[in-house]
């Protein structure tokens, strides 16, 4: 019996896998976007341990490791988020396994391959991060709910934490996810959260020690500016996070807030017919994994999660597992065997419309970034190549926020030599006080060319 159960779980994996193929297989031929070119040139070609300002060590040995199997091929690097994506969906399968039937949790594990807001981690290279530490919050899950709690269990869920936390830092969600699974008492049988502390907070101080002693701060670079930056976390910024995890972006705010205004009302009517009519252990499934959810936005809440583009929507990559699970769970809630179908048919036809739509955003930032990396003017022989007006993105799918000078080196020229000006840099400021670039302070020479980006080609910009 438990022969025909594993071998069964492998199929559901490799069909997990092969799905995710399937429904991202046009992305493989889309260029790499913004800091991917970084990852692939510094971290893969260069073989540098990590990137500035971030502490992944382990995220950046993906992209060596490809670097080893299949060189600069951007759809070999690609295809291993989309592998990462299916296992993520089985890991939630298995999971689900713990709370309802197979089907439903064949249902969740289906919404969240197909959940359309969470492309960032799936089309973007450096998106791998995000994906990388929510499984390892799935695993651990599922180790912590296996069975019997024992000290295997627990080196187990310890490692698993370090590893993911090494990846990226949402795997320390974990921490207050399994203790609150635990204190919640839902299911006999599960470990205590007395039990939990040594294999849960132990590894969660080393991690932290690590990136103390490798960078100097626990919150430096990346992470500092967005908890205390000007931009960083308000009381406004969870509503958004929970809101975008329905909607999709838009830029007009009004068209927003009466899109919120009907979810809001829809998601009330919900919980009173769930609370009216809902099998107890359904409420109480929904509940615990809407505080689960919670948990998972706290990421998003910190950083910020954009309403008028899919910019940033990498953070609603954790959270979206647990709520494909509560909508799983309450479909499976719906008496009537047609409805439930319905339900199901309309879900799955909305997502993939809107996953269509967010990849037209991709294909069109892939259209561009080839674009402006072919059209490059020759970099002088005796000098650098200034550039101003560079792409940014394009509806929140990534262009060159970062990374030309390395997308320059990947296509085999001096990338070395390539000074990217900020748009609200202009020449005579330039001029006069040098631009600070990556660490050090240049200034235009006479042997120095100036290009500016027009949308379409490059024009010359005179340099006194």
């Amino acid at each position: 019996m438990r022969s025909a159960r594993s071998q069964g779980a492998w199929l559901v994996l490799v069909a997990f896998i092969g799905a995710s193929l399937v429904f991202f297989w046009p992305t493989l031929v889309f260029t790499p976007f913004s800091d991917d070119h970084s990852a692939l040139w510094n971290s893969g070609v260069r073989g540098i341990p990590w990137r500035n300002g971030f502490f992944r060590p382990l995220s950046d040995a993906t992209f060596r490791l490809g670097d080893l199997l299949w060189g600069t091929s951007v759809a070999g690097h690609r295809a291993f988020n989309l592998v990462v994506h299916g296992v993520n969906a089985f890991l939630l399968f298995a999971w689900m396994e713990r709370w309802a039937v197979r089907g439903t949790a064949l249902l969740s594990s289906g919404l969240f391959l197909l959940y359309p807001f969470h492309q960032e981690s799936i089309v973007w290279l450096v998106g791998r991060e995000s994906a990388l530490g929510t499984s390892s919050v799935l695993l651990g899950l599922v180790i912590l709910t296996s069975g019997p709690w024992n000290g295997l269990r627990a080196i187990l869920l310890a490692t698993t934490l370090m590893l993911g936390a090494l990846c990226y830092e949402s795997a320390l969600l974990l921490v207050p996810m399994a203790l609150l699974i635990a204190w919640s008492g839902v299911v006999q049988g599960w470990p205590t959260w007395r039990q939990l502390l040594v294999p849960l907070l132990l590894p969660a101080l080393c991690y932290l020690a690590l990136r103390m002693n490798s960078t100097g701060s626990l919150i430096g670079g990346y992470f500092k500016d967005l908890v205390l930056g000007d931009d960083g976390p308000s009381l406004t910024t969870l509503p958004k996070v929970l809101g975008r995890l329905f909607l999709p972006p838009e830029p007009d705010h009004e068209v927003q807030l009466v899109r919120g205004a009907f979810l809001l009302v829809l998601l009330t009517i919900t919980a009173v017919i769930l609370r009216r009519f809902g099998p107890a252990m359904t409420r109480r499934s929904v509940v615990l994994h809407g505080l689960l959810l919670l948990i998972g936005c706290s990421v998003g809440s910190i950083a910020g999660v954009s309403t008028v583009t899919s910019e940033s929507d990498r953070f609603l990559y954790l959270p979206s597992a647990f709520l494909c699970a509560m909508v799983a769970l309450l479909i499976a809630a719906i008496r009537m065997p047609i409805a439930r179908w319905v339900v199901i048919g309309l879900l799955g036809l909305t997502f993939l419309w809107q996953l269509r739509a967010n990849h037209a955003n991709w294909v069109a930032a892939s259209r561009i970034t080839r674009q402006s990396v072919d059209a490059l003017p020759a970099v002088p022989a005796q000098g650098d190549l200034w550039l101003s007006g560079l792409p940014d993105s394009y509806r929140g799918a990534y262009i060159f926020r970062n990374g030309f000078p390395e997308a320059v080196s990947l296509a085999g020229g001096p990338g070395d030599r390539i000074i990217v000006v900020p748009d609200d840099l202009r020449m005579a400021e330039v001029l006069r006080e040098g631009l600070m670039f990556r660490g050090e302070l240049h200034r235009p020479r006479g042997t120095d060319l100036w290009y500016h980006w027009n949308g379409v080609s490059y024009d010359a910009i005179p340099v006194p």
